[in-house]
């Protein structure tokens, strides 16, 4: 979803993940999360491969990873 700033939201659900046990690498086209002794490989959808991770946040259950246009990849005009 698009966020009120202009950056892309996928929010994904994890009940029971703490903070201290979550880890986020974007590797390609594809987002690692793990969180304590599971790990889940995403592949991103089209329109977040064109992007970079702008940062993260745990809450409620569910991890947001905020994502923004590369400008590399979104010529103007287009």
């Amino acid at each position: 979803r698009l966020a009120e700033d202009g950056v892309l939201l996928w929010r994904l659900k994890l009940p029971g993940a703490t903070r201290d046990q979550l880890d986020l690498v974007r590797r390609s086209d594809e987002l690692v999360v793990t969180a304590g002794p599971f790990r889940r490989i995403l592949p991103l959808p089209a329109v977040l491969r064109r992007c970079t991770v702008a940062g993260a946040a745990l809450r409620d259950g569910a991890l947001t990873v905020r994502f923004t246009p590369d400008p590399a990849q979104w010529p103007q005009g287009r």
